[in-house]
């Protein structure tokens, strides 16, 4: 091999071409030194020349002028390559009895019997560049692959292709829309890119599809701070397809929000109850009232006391949501795909249509309903004397909100709701004081209520005294304990719920300086409920079974206990065996969960909403914790919890006014500042 020939060998898998300077030979060794395409020198052992393309170049020419040259040459190649038909020489060969051929052999069938060597490298360019016909098994040597993975790879290919000009129109189409939006209509065929996007502004870092999100984002080229998944929200609201208030649960965790047809159909040919049913009581004769916030529609309790032979009866009344609702039927699988109602600020999304939630099986009063009657009679001094439970149907005398029931039991003035309700809330205190005695750890926290309406925020605050809410809770929590109790004296298959106690007993509310900073302790210590058929004991009720059935307009776990409780009172059989009814639990469960991981989501949110537009404002809140070295502390009117640097650092329960920093609710990011006037700390 002489001084200017141009070679060619394979560095780092590709074809390179080079030109030799001298060959250097030493005992065991053979190698050339040559210069390569990118003009540098090296030293290339003999045995791994491909071929010499016999075109000679002056090796004494400047560097530069030598790789110009071989790029010359490699262009030559290329444009030799480019003409080989490999599916014809496929064609050719791929019927012979030979495992693979020589990329010699094959440029000698594929070229004219004296071809320019330049062409019969551009051969061996070709079977390198392009693998559908033919795969190297070793150095030099390529077997024609089979008809089938040939077929199959032109499908890939075409598929590829297609897709790369849709998603080429659909880049045009993003930046004409973002350029001019009244102009550039949506268009469906774009769902899978735009799903893309949305699944990445849901998900972040978790979104399983993160990489070819990321990818298309960065092809778009839109920029937002934040985030990608950020900038992904930001790119589907100035696309139109998102608003900047966009409810963010709702679609992270799949939410309901509409019932199919069938659904709204069947829910609009059940037919309202009326009387003549068998086996149900005439409960008419009662004073029945219910006690709901004022925007309440679907009403699923109802309260009665009456007195006789020294003994105080009271009634809680369930709407009974299965004597329209069927096992398996539209209306059961809608309400078990949701496992819940949801309540949002912006609105609720109910488990069952509202035309049976707010009308054929709310309890509205002046209506005849069914409903599920759980009796408990109390002695002189508070205990049960006697219980029973029956399904029945009642006419509701009377609707009150908390804010009215709290107004007649402080005033005490004439009025049958006033009169049953002292009865009741003086059996409520009793009741709460039983459950202490029994171990019950009473957490009771104020709950913060929002609400949306055209883009106002509203936020209140429910105090944890009002009397009728804690006479209604305790209500329900005895209807529940009776369902509980019957199941498990009847051996009727059920879903208790229990709670473990904590592993540290709770000091009492008197050895923290405030309320506030009990609950959040308490709350912390607790260890969360479970759901299983083996009845155990309820830590924070005090109980020793325990369940819920007095929501089954907004719990399907609430839905299964009534029918479980209905049937063995008309059959003296459980309808559901204990595993039908894990089956369900599990599957109502992880609805249930995600429903209410959504209302904990979009309530945050829109507090932090409310609190942007008070960026500045001085607002106190109570240091209610201490972790990692920092106070926290709960702010007043919206119940958010924050840091706080502070030195020294307050004690629990202290006062202190901040002020609102840096809000921005929909990167979920809030932080304040201790007010400047240190007399402005105080302790409640």
């Amino acid at each position: 091999m002489h001084s200017g020939a141009v070679i060619v060998y394979r560095e780092h898998g590709h074809l390179t071409l080079g030109v030799v300077q001298k060959m250097v030979t030493t005992p065991g060794s053979s190698q050339v030194e040559l210069i390569g395409e990118d003009g540098k020198k090296l030293m290339l052992p003999a045995d791994r020349i491909l071929f010499d393309c016999k075109p000679a170049l002056i090796p004494t020419q400047s560097l530069t002028e030598i790789k110009k040259q071989l790029q010359t040459l490699r262009q030559q190649i290329q444009g030799y390559a480019q003409k080989i038909n490999l599916q014809e020489l496929w064609e050719l060969v791929h019927d012979e009895e030979v495992d693979s051929w020589s990329w010699k052999d094959l440029a000698g069938l594929a070229l004219t019997a004296r071809p320019d060597p330049l062409e019969t490298i551009g051969v061996l360019a070709a079977l390198c560049s392009q693998s559908l016909y033919f795969k190297e098994k070793k150095a030099g040597y390529f077997a024609p692959r089979d008809a089938k993975s040939i077929e199959d790879t032109l499908h890939q290919q075409q598929v590829a292709q297609e897709r790369a000009h849709a998603q080429g129109e659909f880049l045009a189409w993003i930046r004409a829309r973002l350029a001019d939006a009244d102009s550039t209509p949506l268009v469906a065929g774009f769902d899978r890119y735009l799903d893309l996007l949305k699944g990445f502004a849901l998900h972040g870092e978790m979104y399983d599809r993160r990489t070819q999100a990321q990818k298309l984002l960065e092809e778009i080229g839109f920029r937002s701070k934040g985030h990608p998944w950020e900038v992904s929200f930001q790119l589907l609201v100035a696309l139109g397809i998102w608003k900047a208030d966009e409810e963010l649960s709702l679609l992270r965790y799949s939410i309901a929000t509409s019932f199919s047809d069938e659904a709204l159909q069947t829910a609009q040919d059940i037919a309202e109850f009326t009387l003549g049913q068998t086996d149900y009581t005439d409960l008419t004769s009662l004073f029945t009232f219910t006690i709901d916030d004022a925007e309440t529609t679907d009403i699923d309790d109802a309260l009665s006391i009456s007195e006789e032979d020294g003994l105080i009866t009271v009634g809680i009344h369930i709407a009974e949501a299965s004597f329209f609702v069927h096992p398996g039927g539209v209306l059961d699988k809608a309400a078990l795909v949701r496992g819940t109602s949801v309540y949002l600020p912006r609105g609720r999304f109910p488990m069952l249509p509202p035309l049976l939630s707010e009308e054929k099986a709310s309890l509205v009063a002046g209506t005849i309903r069914p409903t599920l009657s759980f009796f408990a009679s109390f002695d002189a001094e508070g205990n049960i004397y006697a219980e029973r439970i029956c399904h029945g149907f009642i006419t509701v005398g009377r609707r009150l909100t908390y804010t009215e029931a709290d107004t007649l039991l402080a005033d005490g003035q004439p009025d049958p709701c006033a009169t049953a309700l002292q009865h009741l809330f003086r059996l409520a205190q009793t009741r709460k004081v039983q459950r202490v005695s029994r171990g019950a750890i009473l957490i009771e926290g104020d709950e913060v209520k929002v609400r949306v309406n055209d883009g106002n925020v509203s936020v209140t605050v429910l105090s944890n005294d009002s009397p009728s809410r804690g006479l209604v809770s305790e209500c329900m929590i005895l209807a529940n304990e009776m369902a509980a109790r019957y199941c498990h004296r009847n051996h009727v298959p059920a879903l208790y719920i229990a709670q473990p106690p904590p592993d540290e007993p709770i000091p009492s509310v008197a050895n923290f300086p405030t309320q506030r900073v009990y609950v959040h302790a308490a709350r912390r210590a607790m260890k969360p409920s479970q759901i299983g058929t083996t009845p155990a004991s309820h830590a924070a009720l005090g109980m020793d079974v325990y369940t819920q059935a007095t929501s089954p307009l907004r719990r399907y776990h609430d839905l299964q206990m009534q029918r479980q409780i209905k049937h063995h009172l008309a059959h003296g059989a459980a309808l559901f065996s204990e595993e039908q009814l894990q089956t369900i639990a599990a599957s109502a469960q992880t609805s249930t969960a995600d429903a209410k991981r959504c209302e904990r989501e979009s309530t945050r949110y829109w507090l932090l909403r409310f609190l942007e537009t008070r960026k500045g404002q001085v607002v106190s809140g109570q240091v209610v914790r201490f972790f990692n070295g920092r106070s926290f502390i709960e702010l007043d009117d919206t119940l958010l919890v924050v840091p706080i640097n502070a030195s020294p650092p307050p004690a629990l329960g202290t006062v202190i006014q901040v002020v609102i920093g840096h809000v921005d609710a929909r990167r979920d990011i809030l932080s304040v500042r201790v007010a400047e006037r240190s007399g402005e700390m105080k302790n409640e």
